[in-house]
C-alpha cells in the first residue's frame, strides 16, 4: 500500500510539471533561402550550359587539328549531333594478332588468381579495383582470342562515342554541381564560389579530355583495339566522376574555411 501510494504521488508530480518542461535544442542546421537556392540554380545552369553549347564545336575541332598535329597519319571526320557538327581526327587502328590476345589472356587469368587467393596481402581496396582493372583485361582478351574476326568497332566508331561521351559530359558537369552546391544559400559569396567551382571543373574537364583522347588514339594505332574496353570502363566516364567529385569536395572545403568566423550568420538551431 505504501510503495502504491508512493507512485501515485510521483505520477502526481509527475503531470504537474511535464507541461513546464521546455524543449531541448538537438542540433544547428544551415539556413536555407529556397528562392535563392532558384535563383542560383537557374542562373549557374543557364550561363554554363550556354557557354558549353556556344563552344562545342570550336572545341572538337580544335582537338581534332591538334591530335592531326601530334599523330600524322590521321584522318578526319565528323559526327552530327542534335544540329551540332562534331569534328574528330583519328588514326588507323589494328586488331591484336592471336599470340598477343593469346597473353594478355593468360597474364590476366593469373592475375585474377593471384588477386583472389589467399596469397594476396594487398588491402582489400588496391585488390578490388585491381581485380576490375584485370577483369576487363581477362574478357577483352578471351574475346579476342576465341572471336578475333568478328569486333565490330572501328577507330571511327571510338572516336565518335568518345565525343559523346565528352559532350555528355561537358552537358552535366553544370548541372550537377549546379544543384548540388545551390543548397548553400547563406552568403551572397556562395553563388560565385559555385560558379568558379564549375568553371575550373570544365576547364579541367576540357584539357584532360583532349590529352586522354589524344593518348587512346595513340594506344589503338600502336597497340591494338584490346585496349578499347579498357579506356571505356576504367579510364572513361569512371575517371571523369571522380575528378568531378574531388572539385565539388574542394568547393566544400572553401566554403568552410571562408565562413567558419561567421557561424552564427548562417547557421540556425534546429528544435
Amino acid at each position: 500500500m505504501k510503495s502504491m501510494a508512493s507512485r501515485q504521488a510521483y505520477s502526481k508530480i509527475f503531470e504537474v510539471e511535464k507541461p513546464v518542461v521546455g524543449y531541448a535544442r538537438f542540433g544547428r542546421v544551415l539556413r536555407f533561402n529556397k528562392y535563392l537556392f532558384m535563383l542560383q540554380l537557374i542562373f549557374l545552369v543557364v550561363v554554363f550550359e550556354f557557354l558549353v553549347i556556344f563552344f562545342l564545336e570550336d572545341y572538337f575541332r580544335v582537338l581534332s587539328h591538334i591530335t592531326r598535329r601530334i599523330l600524322e597519319d590521321s584522318y578526319t571526320g565528323s559526327y552530327k549531333f542534335l544540329s551540332f557538327k562534331l569534328e574528330y581526327s583519328i588514326p588507323q587502328g589494328r586488331l591484336p594478332t592471336l599470340q598477343e590476345s593469346f597473353i594478355y589472356l593468360l597474364v590476366s587469368s593469373l592475375s585474377l588468381l593471384f588477386l583472389l587467393s589467399k596469397f594476396n596481402r594487398l588491402s582489400k581496396y588496391i585488390s578490388a579495383w585491381l581485380i576490375y582493372i584485370v577483369f576487363v583485361y581477362f574478357v577483352s582478351s578471351f574475346y579476342f582470342v576465341f572471336f578475333l574476326g568478328s569486333f565490330p568497332y572501328t577507330e571511327r566508331d571510338f572516336a565518335v562515342l568518345y565525343i559523346l561521351q565528352q559532350t555528355g559530359v561537358f552537358l552535366f558537369i553544370p548541372i550537377l554541381l549546379a544543384f548540388s552546391l545551390s543548397i548553400f544559400t547563406f552568403s551572397w559569396l556562395n553563388p560565385l564560389l559555385n560558379a568558379i567551382t564549375i568553371a575550373l571543373s570544365l576547364t579541367y574537364s576540357s584539357v584532360f579530355g583532349g590529352l586522354r583522347y589524344i593518348v587512346f588514339a595513340y594506344t589503338l594505332k600502336n597497340f591494338s583495339y584490346i585496349h578499347m574496353p579498357a579506356m571505356f570502363f576504367i579510364f572513361g566516364p569512371l575517371l571523369d566522376f571522380i575528378y568531378i567529385v574531388s572539385f565539388y569536395s574542394l568547393c566544400l572545403y572553401m566554403t568552410i574555411k571562408l565562413f567558419q568566423r561567421r557561424q552564427e550568420g548562417f547557421y540556425q538551431w534546429g528544435f
